[in-house]
């Protein structure tokens, strides 16, 4: 179930040259209740490390980079090509919406369920196909 994305919030900052740079606050994530905000507050607070993933210059030498690009602008994930941004953006979204949903039938074919969030995207989908 996709949910309709609202404008994202602008907030002014200074950067070390003191010139004002805007960003967007709450990582454009939208919050579907107030459990979900607070998770996000308690993530902002701990420190994050950039991952090195996806590396252009080894892309370039793969001569793989105008597919991959290509890729992840269809997927919406362009995002990743910064691997700050992208990596901060994705990663505070699906921690702060991830749900474990327990079959609690005592049936031997259970069906346990997993939901979270990626762009403002709403998934849901078996236990099993998501630890695939």
């Amino acid at each position: 179930m996709a949910s309709k994305r609202k404008g994202k919030e602008i907030a002014g900052s200074r950067d070390s040259a003191g010139k004002k740079k805007a960003t967007v606050q709450n990582h454009g994530i939208e919050f579907k209740d107030a459990e979900q905000r607070k998770r996000y507050n308690v993530l902002v607070s701990k420190p994050m490390f950039a991952c090195r993933y996806p590396n252009i210059g080894a892309m370039n030498r793969l001569g793989i980079k105008d597919n991959v690009v290509r890729l992840l602008d269809t997927l919406g994930w362009v995002e990743m090509l910064r691997p700050m941004r992208g990596f901060e953006n994705f990663t505070y979204e699906f921690l702060i919406s991830i749900a474990f949903t327990k079959d609690k039938s005592k049936s031997v074919n259970s069906d346990h369920r997993v939901s979270f969030l990626i762009l403002n995207n709403d998934y849901e989908m078996s236990l099993e196909i998501f630890l695939k």
